[in-house]
């Protein structure tokens, strides 16, 4: 994934095209690998990936992140765009329930997107899709939030 980010930022600077990040993380998971055991767990981050996969365009990618994080690079998406692929895959992912022993499972996910803005970093980015997801999470959890725009710190002047 760092590579991939690393290439596409580097590709994003050559040609002024936009790249939005978003970072999405399974809610209550904890409660899933709880009551369903472990293995049913890391089946459900393969089900999750799959609808993932199955919502966006080739040009993106997936990547977990770490835990029940994932992580979708979406090159050439303005953020408003990036919002919409990512409910997407909730919608999706309401219509094909994870089964395990035959029951349906609903999993929910929240994600913050960012939409890369000039000169910022890779970790910049990620940090504030990132600080989208906790507002996602805050505010009632299975639900998509846009990370604002990021603020210039005044110079401070030394008396």
């Amino acid at each position: 994934m760092d590579a991939a980010l690393v290439q596409e930022f580097d590709r994003t600077d050559r040609h002024g095209t936009p790249i939005s990040l978003a970072m999405m993380d399974i809610d209550h998971f904890k409660k899933i690998n709880d009551t369903l055991g472990h293995s049913a767990g890391d089946v459900a981050l393969a089900h999750l990936a799959k609808v993932v996969k199955n919502v966006i365009r080739s040009t993106d990618m997936l990547a977990r992140y770490g835990g029940e994080e994932f992580t979708i690079i979406l090159p050439g998406t303005k953020i408003d765009d990036a919002i919409e692929i990512v409910k997407g895959v909730q919608r999706d992912l309401t219509k094909n329930f994870f089964l395990n022993n035959n029951e349906r499972v609903l999993i929910t996910f929240s994600a913050g997107v960012a939409e890369r803005f000039s000169d910022e970093t890779v970790d910049e980015t990620l940090a504030r899709a990132d600080a989208a997801l906790y507002q996602a999470k805050q505010t009632g959890r299975n639900r998509v939030v846009g990370a604002p725009a990021p603020t210039q710190m005044p110079i401070m002047k030394s008396a």
